[in-house]
């Protein structure tokens, strides 16, 4: 069985026992029972490429490992396969080997000349039977930046986001997980995140269990604007029941924040999963709208990914 993760644009397939041991805004790192299994870096670049730079890079965080470029000829069949497979998708590839003491380890440079795309992605192989894992895992690697959404997929957790929304803030605590993602007004993804001040719309993703403990002695409704992020103010009203709430319209205005353009508005929806015992709740605030349809499709994208299908 292979779980899907999605993360800030990269897209990949591991096996089950593969789980992510540590997450950043352009890396992560995957881990089984034995140790670290798979790690990927990536950013995007503008004009020319070189895929000796990255190897250098490479190089130069492991100053006690040996890293040698390598031809097709020069890895196992499974891997160069893998490699052609990302070429059918735009990523161009240099394979690479590298050595520290007993271990050792096979990746790829990769670049997307179409989205500027670079990414660095080793696997740890411990015996030749994690080879044919690795090419596996390889051949499935994806750039999603390209279309009007992207995918998110972690936890058992996955939606969709415009693709104008930039990745701002993350975190995945025992019983609350939390995305926040960023667009302002002028739209577009160039640079980093900005810092969510000024105008703009921010958009939060949050999974709280299990839903029957935190709902039994009060009502989604009043739950949701206790402990949400960003809750409705007690002015604006909920519709829905006791299994579904939703709300839009202005958070925070007055006569100043008009004349100024600077009313802030907020559309919201929380429900409780058929399975899963927990509460998701997806809340769009900012000076900027976001679109009725828009918002409920991303409403609609957030779900929990079934165990038995992952």
């Amino acid at each position: 069985m292979m779980v899907d993760f999605a993360w800030n644009g990269i897209g990949l397939a591991a096996p089950a026992d593969w789980e992510p041991s540590a997450i950043e805004r352009d890396g992560l790192f995957l881990a089984d029972g034995s140790g670290p299994v798979c790690e990927l870096k990536w950013n995007r670049v503008q004009g020319a490429f070189s895929f000796d730079r990255h190897l250098k890079r490479l190089t130069k965080g492991n100053k006690n490992a040996e890293v040698r470029a390598v031809e097709p000829d020069e890895v196992p069949p499974d891997w160069a396969g893998a490699v052609n497979r990302l070429a059918e998708s735009g990523l161009r590839a240099r394979s690479f080997v590298w050595r520290a003491g007993e271990n050792r380890g096979l990746g790829a440079a990769l670049h997307h000349p179409g989205t500027g795309l670079a990414c660095l992605v080793q696997f740890f192989i411990r015996s030749e039977a994690d080879e044919g894992p690795a090419a596996r895992v390889m051949a499935t690697l994806r750039d999603h930046t390209a279309g009007k959404t992207m995918p998110w997929a972690m936890f058992g957790l996955a939606a969709r986001v415009p693709a104008d929304f930039a990745l701002d803030t993350f975190s995945f605590r025992p019983g609350h997980y939390r995305m926040s993602f960023w667009r302002s007004a002028s739209g577009g993804r160039s640079g980093r995140a900005p810092a969510g001040k000024g105008p703009g719309v921010r958009l939060d993703f949050e999974r709280f269990a299990p839903a029957s403990a935190l709902l039994k002695e009060t009502t989604l409704e009043a739950w949701c604007r206790d402990r949400l992020a960003h809750a409705p103010p007690a002015s604006l009203p909920m519709e829905g029941d006791s299994g579904r709430v939703s709300w839009r319209g202005d958070a925070r205005t007055s006569f100043l924040r008009r004349a100024l353009r600077r009313v802030v508005r907020t559309s919201g929806r929380a429900w409780l999963t058929d399975a899963g015992n927990a509460v998701l709740a997806v809340t769009a605030t900012g000076t900027v709208s976001l679109a009725e349809s828009v918002f409920n499709d991303i409403c609609g994208s957030f779900t929990l990914v079934p165990e038995e299908t992952a």
